[in-house]
């Protein structure tokens, strides 16, 4: 068996208290649970996990060193440990995702993946990763790193089994070749989604992996990409993500919409989204309400109401003179 670092009893508590999980539902070890309860857990601690954590880069232009740390203690001190309330990309979010199943018995491993571009319709290299979940005969994968077109649920590998989304979105894998491959006899799964089964939208890719073991140095290296590379929008771009239920209603405030009971009580029906200097709410695949910031004190003023993060001084004043800050007053000739 593989030494990989696990959380104690008292660090999975803090967790369960970060995602709201109800006290009457925490499992600390589900290796005795049937295949069915171990199924379940999993589908509700990913709802939790989608709601209550952001996806999120703002370390990348919110921060004096802007450094990307995936491992498993650093994650657990910027996302769980109070008073944070941060999120991560990718490689955050699903390695602490990972970390929290191995430490509650899950056999579980990561895998890595290829973002599509559907400019280039190519994909690229390996810059994302999800987990890969065995129960019993069954392997499911859970990706909480991917924004607001990732999975909601846990999704079984089985080939061409659509799952609904948001709205009349739908979701599948699909276990097939890609274009890029010299070798076409390399099957790869590829995750797809697509806006409106009743019109027959086509699918489109989101990214393809392979259902081979990554190793905690693999996604250190593949962590460079979105961290460092120039081609990476998360270099240029602010955004956070958050998925809602049905009792939330559009600008309600994170503590209030995020509380257990709105969650345990309401399904996942949309997402907020801030990206730059847009905040907008999506409700069953469409847009309900949209806000345009105009300066970095409304963008900060959103990112504590509307996904819990408050940023200290120092954070605020790391953007200045970036790419990324909202220039309120901008006047090149004056």
């Amino acid at each position: 068996m593989a030494d990989r670092p696990r959380y104690s009893r008292s660090e999975l508590k803090q967790w369960f208290d970060r995602i709201a999980l109800p006290e009457c539902e925490r499992l600390y070890d589900i290796s005795e649970h049937s295949d069915y309860a171990q199924a379940c857990y999993l589908a509700r601690l990913v709802k939790h996990t989608l709601i209550r954590i952001p996806f999120e880069n703002l370390t990348q232009h919110y921060s004096w060193h802007r450094t990307i740390n995936v491992r498993p203690q650093h994650l657990f001190n910027k996302i769980v440990r109070e008073p944070s309330h941060r999120g991560g990309y990718c490689m955050e979010a699903n390695t602490l995702f990972h970390t929290v199943l191995l430490s509650l018995g899950f056999k579980v491993f990561m895998a890595g993946a290829r973002v599509y571009n559907k400019e280039t319709k190519k994909y690229g290299g390996f810059s994302h990763c999800n987990n890969i979940v065995i129960i019993g005969f069954n392997r499911w994968m859970v990706d909480v790193g991917f924004g607001a077109n990732g999975p909601t649920v846990p999704l079984c590998l089985e080939h061409d089994v659509p799952v609904p989304h948001l709205g009349k979105a739908e979701i599948r894998l699909v276990h097939e070749g890609i274009r890029q491959h010299i070798d076409d006899r390399q099957k790869v799964w590829i995750y797809q989604h697509r806006f409106d089964r009743d019109l027959n939208f086509c699918w489109t890719p989101m990214y393809c992996f392979v259902d081979v073991e990554f190793l905690p140095e693999d996604i250190s290296g593949m962590n460079l990409s979105p961290w460092k590379s120039p081609h990476s929008w998360f270099t240029q771009k602010v955004v956070l993500t958050r998925f809602v239920t049905k009792n939330e209603p559009d600008e309600t405030a994170w503590e209030k919409a995020t509380a257990e009971e709105r969650i345990d009580g309401g399904t996942i029906n949309g997402v907020v989204i801030l990206f730059q200097d847009t905040l907008k709410w999506r409700r069953d695949g469409e847009t309900s309400r949209q806000i345009k910031l105009k300066s970095e004190e409304e963008r900060i003023d959103a990112i504590r109401d509307y996904f819990g993060i408050e940023l200290d001084e120092e954070d605020r004043e790391a953007i200045r003179g970036t790419v990324a800050e909202i220039k309120s007053d901008f006047r090149p000739f004056d």
